[in-house]
């Protein structure tokens, strides 16, 4: 059993919002081989508020209102970016617990040495300040797996990953830490879809919730492919596959490399990686088993 804190941006409930986030907290309760002690939300899809809202709002649909929830980071370390979203009129708006995320993953790491991985599927905000918080928080974590960045063939136009992005400076501070985290990065979660005909299908589940994730999938692939399609169009399953490589490290392929963050414009935010560095900071996700993420995860869902 890997014990996890599953750090979020989650956007999925609001209209126009991503979904994955979503996916990802539900494949973390549903995983048998993981445990969810803490789930801690950041600034990034939508602001904290309100990712703080939707997060406890699932957890509600999911039958999880006791698992403890902490609200985090509301903008970056440095950059002025703040995204701001909404929350719908249906959403019942909960209170988190008092403690902040950043507190909360040191207190709770620091109370289990060895035994906590922290997946962080958002922008690193809170992971940054908690490494900054506590000397000891990096050695204590058993392992920190990252949704973010891309790194083959290198970046080379615009601005970064969104997560990396949006919080350059957290993600070179996770870079520089004792931790040598697991990067999954659009390289392998590009490849891992969900199409619209399996969103719609989804739609129509019996279970409450499978039937909510459908709809509003359907809904966030029609969005990002501006209207109606004719059923090819899907989305990407980004973060569920973070949180599936905390338990099933085997659906992808591991390459060590050294990683650093562009800080300034024109490429804030981009990733470069030399791999099989000797002096590797990470290790990067470089090819994924599609079909055997995509069986897990029609499982996950139908076990809700």
């Amino acid at each position: 059993m890997h014990r996890i804190i599953l750090d979020v941006d989650l956007a999925m409930g609001a209209p126009g919002s991503d979904i994955d986030d979503g996916f990802a907290l539900a494949w973390a309760l549903a995983d048998p081989d993981l445990q969810v002690d803490l789930v801690t939300t950041v600034n990034g899809n939508t602001d904290a508020g309100s990712a703080t809202a939707l997060t406890l709002e699932l957890l509600h649909r999911l039958g999880c209102d006791d698992l403890p929830v902490h609200r985090g980071a509301e903008r970056p370390l440095l950059q002025p970016k703040h995204r701001q979203g909404t929350i719908p009129d249906d959403v019942v708006v909960r209170d988190p617990r008092p403690e902040p995320a950043a507190a909360a993953m040191v207190e709770h790491v620091l109370a289990h040495p060895g035994q906590i991985t922290l997946v962080a599927v958002g922008p690193l905000t809170n992971v940054a300040l908690a490494l900054r918080m506590h000397r000891d928080f990096a050695s204590s974590l058993k392992s920190l797996v990252v949704m973010g960045g891309r790194f083959e063939p290198p970046e080379s136009v615009g601005h970064g990953e969104f997560n990396i992005w949006n919080d350059p400076e957290a993600a070179q501070i996770v870079l520089d830490s004792p931790v040598t985290a697991r990067w999954v990065g659009l390289d392998v979660t590009t490849q891992v879809r969900m199409s619209r005909d399996e969103a719609v299908e989804l739609s129509g589940d019996s279970r409450p919730f499978a039937a909510f994730a459908g709809a509003h999938t359907v809904a966030w692939i029609d969005h990002i492919h501006a209207g109606p399609t004719d059923g090819s169009s899907s989305c990407a399953m980004h973060d569920p596959l973070a949180v599936a490589a905390a338990s099933h490290p085997e659906l992808l392929t591991w390459r060590p490399a050294h990683l650093t963050v562009d800080l300034t414009e024109p490429g804030l935010g981009t990733t470069t990686a030399t791999f099989d560095a000797t002096d590797a900071n990470a290790e990067v996700a470089v090819a994924v088993d599609t079909a055997g993420f995509h069986r897990l995860l029609l499982e996950r869902l139908r076990s809700l």
